[in-house]
């Protein structure tokens, strides 16, 4: 299973701003992309962008939607990121097998 993470923003460079706060570098991009997507392949990595995307929603115009594997599109706002993060959780976590040791 995936999550598809997608962001998108009417303001140039709005985006390539984020992106480069999130990963702490340069990000090789044009200013006038407007839209921006990622495949997750292991989805609680999503969580990281969701997070930080929201906790921010003050500093960028940016919306975000999500798609797990080919299902419907979710858009995530201030109000539902909490339980779509607990929806992802739900989803994807799997604990340590008891006999693990660390």
């Amino acid at each position: 299973m995936a999550i598809t993470v997608s962001l998108w923003s009417r303001k140039t460079g709005e985006i390539k701003r984020f992106l480069e706060r999130y990963y702490e570098k340069e990000v090789f991009m044009d200013e006038d992309v407007s839209k921006w997507i990622y495949v997750y392949n292991k989805p609680l990595e999503a969580v990281d962008i969701i997070s930080t995307l929201i906790d921010n929603n003050d500093k960028y115009e940016i919306n975000i939607c999500l798609q797990v594997d080919n299902g419907d599109l979710h858009t995530v706002t201030y109000e539902n990121h909490n339980d779509i993060i607990k929806g992802i959780f739900y989803l994807f976590y799997e604990e340590c097998p008891e006999e693990a040791v660390y």
